[in-house]
């Protein structure tokens, strides 16, 4: 049993690494080229990106007009 945990951990390792590394080749590539800015990227993209789940999970509760969990989680994420 333990040995599943310890191989999905180990996957799970492996994917990150690799999905780090090509999301910093990316940014590598559009800061070479001169498009933006590697400030822009660090301080504006990356951190729309990081919330992206929590914008997309107050928009879905809220087209289910469940305006009292929407404040809610909008609160807790303000927190």
């Amino acid at each position: 049993m333990i040995w599943g945990a310890i191989i999905t951990l180990r996957f799970s390792t492996v994917l990150v690494a690799f999905c780090s590394k090509f999301i910093v080749n990316s940014i590598s590539n559009i800061t070479v080229s001169g498009t933006i800015s590697t400030t822009f990227i660090g301080f504006i993209l990356l951190l729309i990106i990081r919330n992206a789940a929590k914008y997309i999970t107050v928009v879905t509760v809220a087209c289910k007009d469940k305006i009292s969990l929407v404040i809610n989680v909008a609160i807790r994420f303000s927190i």
